[in-house]
């Protein structure tokens, strides 16, 4: 009771409301004025300017949580997803996707893999779900980039970054994109294309392992990498944001 008693002490009379609603108001005003756009369609606008950097800043929060009463309890935090959300959001708070980015990385693996999940209350990956998600890395890769184009804050690269939450073996972030391109230069099926591992971006399709038993999920069972599936779209992957650390490195010197 006495956070709640805390809370409702701001709000004795009118004008505390109407001042703390008006601060509301300046707050989102000022966040959603970084990026607008004009179609001479107000319906698109609505929708560009407002509900959908909205959306973005929700999933950047919530993920792929069921409410705002789920996260950390469930599935925790997607590595992939998290590096896409924060595509959408890198513009309005810069600081917090920054700390993201740093978050993520910390549950990559030393050989450039990672956990696919990880619970944000403890930034520790979700051994249950484990790792042979092979497109993983390279979502890295495009969050970092977004980032530096956005803000031009090339100091992220420097961050000293554990692997597996073990400041022992921290290394650069920069270090850790290496990484990420080594390990699917480093697992390449019959045909030279980077092998998916237990599923590429389209989980729901392209499946390398299989669940025996009714409800058990397929992320749980089934070797985390398979020595001949490969994936056109890791692929693809691959070529887009290894040509984006490309000019990362170019860009350092």
């Amino acid at each position: 009771k006495a956070p709640a008693e805390k809370m409702l002490s701001r709000y004795q009379t009118d004008a505390d409301v109407e001042r703390s609603f008006n601060d509301l108001k300046d707050y989102w005003k000022k966040l959603l004025s970084k990026f607008t756009v004009e179609t001479g369609n107000d319906k698109v606008n609505r929708m560009v300017n407002i509900w959908n950097q909205y959306q973005c800043m929700v999933t950047f929060n919530m993920s792929r949580s069921a409410s705002y009463f789920e996260s950390g309890i469930g599935r925790g935090m997607g590595f992939r997803d998290s590096c896409q959300d924060l595509l959408g959001f890198v513009h309005l708070i810069p600081d917090r996707a920054r700390q993201r980015i740093i978050d993520i990385a910390s549950t990559q693996f030393q050989d450039g893999s990672a956990y696919h999940q990880y619970q944000p209350l403890t930034k520790k990956g979700n051994s249950d779900i484990g790792s042979g998600f092979n497109d993983d890395p390279l979502w890295l890769i495009a969050g970092t980039s977004a980032y530096i184009r956005e803000t031009g804050d090339t100091s992220i690269l420097d961050e000293k970054v554990p692997y597996d939450n073990d400041m022992s073996v921290a290394t650069s972030l920069f270090e850790h994109l290496t990484r990420s391109l080594d390990y699917i230069i480093n697992h390449k099926g019959p045909h030279d294309l980077p092998l998916i591992g237990r599923a590429d971006w389209n989980d729901c399709l392209n499946l390398n392992c299989f669940s025996e038993h009714p409800g058990e999920s397929f992320q749980t069972f089934g070797p985390s990498e398979g020595p001949v599936a490969e994936s056109v779209f890791i692929g693809g992957m691959f070529v887009k944001y290894g040509n984006e650390y490309a000019d990362l490195c170019d860009f350092l010197g």
